[in-house]
């Protein structure tokens, strides 16, 4: 299949209709038309099929649309790849990054990073595995920094571990928990997790390790602030980083459960595809997060008396 056929499939693919997709590419309808078939003949399937409006794929059109797209970002990568080695400057980078990281980590490595790569679009997004790791995969996102996955999670991936992050629990102020000492005390209250449902409750192994059956919680959010505020003035509770709470708790109103129970702590690392090179702009940005990394908990760090 031709570099052209990859990008006109994943135009059609993205417009819904070939009609859109010529305008996409610049291609006129019946050009359009005559390169997907010839794009069917080669695969000898069909990719698309006609839908009420537009069309749709085939089960083995999503699987080619799936893998085009891989093709289509490795192109623009080796594209981009090369123009740095040659001194340019441009290109794009995404980085998904959890809470911790948005906060402890890319601030300080934004600005080492455009000293050497100015012109270079970076779009960082927010998120949780397990969802970061698909779009790391799909070769939606560079560079994922957060909680590392599990040993069967890792398969394809190259992770380095950049820091142990502590992890407090927290409530709101007044709340009957404020005062309590043991998780055995927290077995009855509401929990919140941060990240999506399917993610893994962290705090989940403590309670086991202590013979308890983990408390299952029923509200999950991707948003620190909707958390937050469920939490302020609330008797719920939420592990949290420790890290994070010297920003947040001056304002809201929450506070920290002086637990006596050890609360294990979570791995951070950074997440990049095993098979898929970062161009100089990536191995540039990586090089900062490890530099900043190796910051955290240092004694100049604001929040290393703290952990």
């Amino acid at each position: 299949m031709k570099a052209s056929h990859v990008e006109i499939i994943v135009a059609i693919a993205d417009a819904g209709s070939l009609r859109a997709a010529a305008g996409r590419v610049g291609k006129t309808q019946p050009a359009l038309t005559k390169a997907l078939r010839q794009a069917e003949d080669e695969l000898g399937a069909r990719i698309f099929t006609r839908a009420a409006r537009g069309v749709e794929p085939t089960e083995v059109g999503r699987a080619v649309i799936a893998r085009a797209r891989v093709v289509q970002a490795e192109l623009r990568k080796l594209d981009e790849e090369v123009r740095q080695i040659q001194g340019d400057r441009s290109g794009s980078l995404h980085v998904t990054v959890s809470p911790l990281a948005a906060v402890r980590i890319i601030p300080r490595v934004m600005d080492r990073f455009r000293r050497r790569f100015p012109g270079v679009h970076v779009q960082i997004a927010g998120g949780h595995p397990p969802s970061t790791l698909a779009t790391l995969r799909s070769s939606e996102t560079d560079i994922v920094i957060g909680p590392v996955p599990d040993d069967e999670a890792r398969t394809g991936l190259i992770v380095k571990n950049l820091f142990a992050s502590p992890i407090s629990v927290i409530t709101g102020a007044g709340s009957r928990y404020a005062g309590v000492t043991r998780l055995a005390d927290l077995t009855g209250a509401e929990w919140i997790m941060i990240g999506p449902r399917r993610r893994v409750f962290g705090v989940g192994q403590d309670f086991r390790r202590l013979g308890m059956t983990p408390p299952d919680p029923v509200t999950t959010s991707d948003s620190i602030t909707s958390l937050l505020a469920m939490i302020e003035g609330s008797e719920r509770v939420c592990s949290f980083p420790t890290l994070l709470l010297d920003e947040i708790a001056p304002r809201w109103k929450i506070l920290r459960i002086p637990l006596t129970d050890r609360v294990t702590p979570v791995q951070i690392g950074l997440m990049i595809r095993a098979d898929r090179p970062l161009t100089p702009a990536g191995r540039t940005f990586v090089e900062a997060v490890e530099l900043q990394a190796a910051t955290i908990g240092a004694p100049d760090d604001p929040a290393s008396d703290n952990q």
